[in-house]
């Protein structure tokens, strides 16, 4: 280890710390992880995670904030553009504005500087959620479905966000996550190592088509499913 990373500013150890936590959590268990490993990763003394953050729990949950918020920076202008327009906003406008936040969600989970680290430790936080989630969900999670809501409510005109528009604004994140969730799946599928710009621009276009579909859903109240299967037509019937 060099001096010059041993005796590095406070300020610069300590987001060494959280990047190397970052990646070190997203791809591995919390138990799986150990402060040595943390500290060699970012080049720091062993005395560096107590002294910046008080011991590992809290370097995690720091590391929760720090996802939250690298990632909600790339978004959080478009998201302050979206509340100021949506007082006089047409179903159109929310339309497009929503097919626009949904290609960033994107962007960021196939393309982005975190794109290999933040989905292992997003993931895990959903499956099996601790203070962190709280953090994330506070930070990333919360404010874009609220925005989300919003849009689909604008766009359907209803006036108030209601549970169906939770629904269908939590349904259209789901295939930007599946692009990233099962990207190995895709890649071999493809044939491919990685995606291409080109393939990108294909999903962001394809996720476009999906945020129209859905937002033409009617809900099962208005046109509900029938009750048994539709039996096939026999021969008689011709």
């Amino acid at each position: 280890m060099s001096d010059q990373l041993v005796n590095a500013e406070p300020a610069d150890t300590r987001q060494r710390l959280l990047r190397s936590a970052l990646h070190a959590f997203g791809h591995n268990d919390y138990d799986a992880v150990s402060n040595r490993q943390l500290v060699q990763d970012a080049g720091a003394n062993i005395s560096a995670i107590s002294y910046h953050f008080g011991g590992k729990r809290e370097l995690y949950l720091a590391t929760a904030a720090y996802l939250a918020e690298q990632m909600s920076e790339g978004m959080r202008e478009h998201l302050e553009r979206i509340e100021q327009a949506l007082p006089t906003a047409s179903a159109a406008d929310c339309r497009q504005m929503l097919g626009q936040l949904l290609s960033g969600l994107a962007q960021q989970l196939m393309a982005g500087p975190f794109s290999e680290d933040a989905p292992g430790f997003i993931f895990r936080e959903q499956n099996q959620p601790t203070e962190a989630f709280d953090v994330i969900y506070a930070k990333l999670f919360g404010p874009m479905h609220a925005v989300m809501a919003k849009l689909v409510a604008g766009a359907r005109g209803r006036e108030q966000v209601d549970t169906e528009c939770r629904l269908v604004a939590h349904a259209m994140t789901g295939p930007p996550i599946a692009f990233r969730a099962a990207r190995t799946t895709l890649l071999r599928h493809l044939g491919q190592d990685a995606y291409a710009a080109d393939d990108v621009a294909q999903i962001q276009a394809l996720l476009q088509a999906i945020t129209e579909a859905a937002l033409d859903y009617r809900s099962l109240g208005s046109n509900p499913l029938p009750s048994s299967p539709r039996q096939p037509n026999s021969g008689a019937d011709r």
